[in-house]
């Protein structure tokens, strides 16, 4: 949670635009929408999260929502929603807290811990790692602030030249006992589960959720708002576009079902062999 000068939704109205739908109310904090309650603001801009919302209204939380989407729900609605949050973000209360390093961590050269990053115990980041820089987070021509930070738990390999993008109002979490490759990209607001392993070159875009247990072969992209369940399988060189269930194991591009993907392969195969010994299809080519 972030504090903010105390408003009502009808006076954030007025400064940023926008129309209120309901009953009016007092906010002076942003939170994530999982943790909203009473008093706080927060964001709805995917559709995917509108049962979450949902529950942070009965909660007594306060919604900006983005016009685009239909939802019958009280709060102040915007066109350009993440512009009207971006806004908010400016005079938010956000000092910019030096980061904190547990007992018994091992640093490497030319790391860089940036502000509001907070590492647990026994962490091990290699050379030329950047932990909380700004997130890629960007509207109608400006930046979104990210003042989340981050947080590395107890136990977790950071490898070398791999970054940790800042959250926007939450911190970005790596959870204990996690081990990541180098270059890996964890984009803001991700969340990564206790014991998941991501191999080296593997970008996560913003807010992807990967549960426990999970291994990530090298060379994966993984696309926004995402969640993979625990213990599943990603290999290598795979672009997730789509949620991974607990325990599933994918592959490809677009990522599918292992099993599927190397059947799709056979097919392709044979098709290509058949091919080269029809006469008919070869002077097609030609």
């Amino acid at each position: 949670m972030i504090p903010i000068a105390p408003r009502t939704l009808a006076e954030l109205a007025r400064a940023y635009g926008g129309s209120i739908r309901g009953a009016d109310a007092s906010v002076r904090r942003l939170a994530v929408t999982s943790a909203a309650e009473a008093g706080d603001l927060t964001v709805l801009l995917h559709r995917r999260y509108v049962a979450e919302a949902r529950r942070a209204v009965e909660r007594g939380a306060a919604l900006l929502v983005d016009a685009s989407i239909d939802v019958d729900l009280p709060g102040w609605f915007h066109p350009q929603a993440a512009r009207a949050m971006a806004g908010v973000l400016d005079t938010a209360d956000a000092p910019e807290t030096p980061p904190v390093v547990g007992v018994d961590c091992r640093i490497g050269p030319g790391v860089h811990l940036l502000p509001r990053v907070r590492i647990g115990a026994r962490v091990t980041i290699a050379p030329g790692a950047v932990i909380g820089a700004a997130g890629f987070g960007h509207v109608a021509g400006r930046s979104i602030p990210q003042l989340g930070g981050v947080v590395i738990e107890d136990d977790v390999e950071i490898g070398a030249l791999s970054t940790i993008a800042a959250g926007t109002i939450a911190p970005t979490v790596i959870k204990r006992g996690a081990k990541l490759d180098a270059q890996v990209h964890v984009g803001h607001n991700c969340v990564v589960g206790e014991g998941t392993l991501i191999a080296a070159q593997t970008g996560l875009a913003g807010s992807v959720t990967i549960g426990r247990g999970v291994l990530v072969g090298g060379q994966v992209g993984v696309a926004d708002h995402l969640v993979i369940g625990d213990g599943a399988r990603i290999a290598a060189k795979s672009g997730v576009i789509g949620d991974v269930a607990p325990g599933e194991t994918v592959a490809g591009y677009p990522a599918v079902a292992r099993m599927k993907w190397l059947r799709g392969l056979a097919s392709l195969y044979r098709r290509d062999r058949h091919d080269r010994h029809d006469p008919s299809r070869q002077m097609k080519r030609g």
